[in-house]
């Protein structure tokens, strides 16, 4: 091949090849030689010629299919020990499913592969240099520019020292057993299978991998947007015909399963590339089509103001949230203090309960917030009694003796008592409320989206998570189409805001947080909470029709805006719950008195009940009623068949699960949202977003 060798649709005054450009048609060409001597064909086929062409480019690749391709691309997958190529698949699917930590059944006879990492290099760390064939790389600070960390990332890293590797081809090796040994190699910090060299030891099955990535936008945004006349808070908002984003993944986050063992443990590999001595950020570039938005600050930050001023609930209910963020960027990534990320909620819990002791107990307004590390270590000890399963032994915790929960707080108790001063601390909650707000509109962006075409599609999102740091008067929010290229939709979308004169943005972000499932879940506890005698169990057996209108009442009372939820849904949600919780005459009359009680608990503590306040209110109270004391000695006892108490799941069924976010309002899958991985509900907040643009 000469120095002038063209790929599809470039003219003579294209730029000539580089070697590595050269190589890599040649290495294209051989590799569908290959396929076309395995499979007995005789002829070159142009769709696949192209695919393995790192030359060619959109739009002169041509699919294999006619299904569009997935944003980001494809990517050739070779077997590392047969030198042959086995498919092209979609880049991201590929890097989520094979990077260092990851082992799936694939091609041929479904056989168990993992990507060619190698395990020679960094404590820590997993060498990609094998398993990849590269088509570019770039100096992350050239990405980003010049910065002093990587304020993207949930982990530390030194920009000057990390390098963005894009994979033109990927190479994974078919393990050879169906059952391999895997095992956690102690002394290099990385899992494996096999006998590698080091201290080793054996996990009872492959990891549960999650991978750290961020995304950024590589192409820059244009000034000039179109005014939106009818928002105060949404200053304009643009499409773009074609964007460029780099999405970049940085660690794997591991649970382990420990042979023998019923506890589990994590791990977090970093990735390096040996040949350069630098550590890698694997990158996927997505181009598509971009309709983003931008959100005036100074209104938006005096609009949250105004509103945790005046709502002492969602505030406190936010505080926790922070707390809950905070758990996982300094006590699981920063300090490592955790063993494994099913940490964190029992750890949150236990905060909870210290919190409900302050208020209920030490009539102190503020709760767990103000305490020092020694004092909120006390708090805890006298929650987890050794005698009695009492307290928050109760939802199964260990005792004081036992607890690693303890142990944790006990070794933190600085790092702890800096995170309760920064959730009591008012600027620093602003900023948590203000960068919870973008991120909640950038979800509620897709479902508007969505709701106004009608297209179901699923769209890939972006904010800008570092607005804060750069500054500037305006958070943009974005969403994009996931097709390669595009597929319209984002334009679409467009067009229909175009034609409007209002274009009802205030309105249409906060009904995507309304949730028909936390409105279910506070009509059904309102609605059993008014018969706590359990009187309310033979009208649902035996009046239907008068049950019904007591549900309707009841959902009247709770939804001002009869538009912002579909009450039929209601209707059906909170039937059904009540038809759960009333299996028999005994759980209606438990259920119904808890329900009673739960307005106490909510006045009491000055945000939304979870299961731990309930079951420490329970465990001081004076149930007057034999039956129903007996029915909650019943669950809260740990004799019997099962080895704990079955409170803590009793109490679940009766609280509002989606305080924050759930898959019902905002959330949504993993591998979308850039909070995905550890923090997506914690940074989420439906009551806040639905406030926050209902008020202008």
């Amino acid at each position: 091949m000469t120095d002038d060798a063209r790929g599809p649709g470039e003219d003579s005054s294209d730029r000539s090849l580089t070697l590595d450009e050269r190589v890599g048609r040649l290495q294209g060409i051989k590799q569908h030689l290959q396929v076309l001597d395995r499979t007995g064909f005789d002829f070159l086929s142009l769709p696949n010629i192209y695919g393995l062409d790192p030359v060619a480019r959109s739009p002169f690749v041509i699919p294999e299919t006619f299904i569009s391709e997935e944003v980001g691309g494809s990517i050739t997958i070779l077997d590392s020990v047969e030198n042959e190529s086995l498919a092209q698949e979609n880049i991201n699917q590929m890097l989520n499913n094979f990077l260092p930590g990851g082992y799936k059944r694939r091609w041929g006879g479904f056989y168990l592969w993992r990507g060619a990492w190698h395990h020679d290099t960094e404590i820590g760390h997993a060498d990609v240099g094998p398993m990849f064939e590269w088509s570019d790389s770039i100096p992350l600070t050239e990405l980003l520019g010049s910065v002093d960390d990587v304020a993207y990332t949930e982990l530390e890293f030194d920009p000057d020292n990390v390098t963005v590797y894009t994979p033109r081809a990927m190479n994974v090796e078919r393990l050879s057993s169906d059952d391999p040994d895997y095992v956690w190699v102690v002394d290099k910090g990385i899992v494996w299978t096999g006998s590698p060299p080091g201290t080793t030891r054996s996990l009872s099955s492959d990891p549960t991998t999650n991978y750290l990535w961020f995304k950024h936008a590589v192409d820059n945004f244009e000034e000039s947007t179109t005014p939106v006349t009818d928002s105060d808070l949404v200053s304009g908002y643009r499409f773009y015909d074609d964007h460029r984003f780099m999405r970049c993944y940085y660690a794997s986050l591991l649970t382990l399963y420990p042979m023998k063992s019923t506890r589990v443990e994590s791990g977090i590999m970093r990735y390096r590339e040996e040949n350069d001595g630098r550590t890698a950020f694997i990158g996927s570039k997505e181009r598509s089509q971009l309709l983003t938005f931008e959100i005036d600050r100074p209104t938006l930050r005096d609009t949250i103001e105004d509103i945790l001023e005046s709502d002492g609930h969602l505030r406190r209910d936010l505080q926790f949230a922070f707390l809950h963020s905070l758990v996982w960027e300094e006590l699981f990534f920063q300090e490592e203090a955790l063993d494994h990320t099913y940490q964190v909620r029992p750890l949150v819990e236990h905060l909870l309960g210290a919190d409900f002791w302050q208020r209920v107990d030490q009539d102190n307004e503020q709760g767990v917030f103000p305490l020092s590390g020694s004092k909120l270590v006390h708090s805890v000890e006298r929650l987890l009694p050794s005698e009695t399963s009492t307290r928050l032994r109760l939802l199964g915790h260990d005792s004081a003796e036992n607890s690693a929960i303890l142990e944790i707080l006990e070794a933190h108790t600085e790092k702890v008592a800096r995170i309760l001063a920064l959730c009591r601390n008012d600027d620093y909650l602003l900023d948590f409320a203000e960068d919870v707000v973008v991120h909640s509109a950038e979800h509620a962006l897709s479902g508007w989206a969505n709701k106004l075409t009608g297209s179901g599609t699923a769209f890939e999102l972006w904010y800008d998570v570092n607005f804060q740091a750069n500054g500037g008067d305006a958070a943009r929010i974005a969403v994009y189409d996931p097709i390669q290229g595009g597929a319209g939709i984002a334009k679409e979308v467009s067009r229909r805001l175009d034609d409007r004169t209002e274009i009802g943005v205030d309105s249409g972000l906060a009904e995507q947080g309304h949730c028909h499932s936390a409105m279910a879940d506070t009509a059904t506890i309102d609605l059993l909470g008014r018969y706590p005698d359990g009187s309310l169990y033979d009208l649902h057996r035996n009046n239907r029709s008068q049950f019904r209108e007591l549900v309707e009442e009841t959902i009247d009372g709770l939804v001002p805006e009869q538009d912002a939820y579909s009450l039929d849904d209601l209707h059906s949600h909170v039937d059904q719950r009540v038809q759960l919780l009333f299996e028999t005459r005994e759980l209606a009359r438990f259920y119904s008195y808890i329900a009673a009680e739960y307005s106490t608990v909510e006045s009491e503590i000055g945000r939304t009940p979870r299961p731990a306040d309930l079951a420490l209110h329970l465990d001081r109270h004076v149930f007057r009623d034999p039956s129903i004391r007996a029915t909650y000695e019943q669950f809260a006892s740990d004799s019997g068949r099962r080895d704990i108490a079955e409170i803590g799941e009793r109490l679940e069924e009766l609280t509002v699960q989606c305080i924050t976010a759930c898959p019902d309002c905002l959330k949504t899958d993993g591998g979308v949202c850039v909070r995905g991985a550890s923090q997506q509900e914690a940074t989420l907040n439906r009551r806040l977003l639905a406030e926050v643009f209902s008020t202008r």
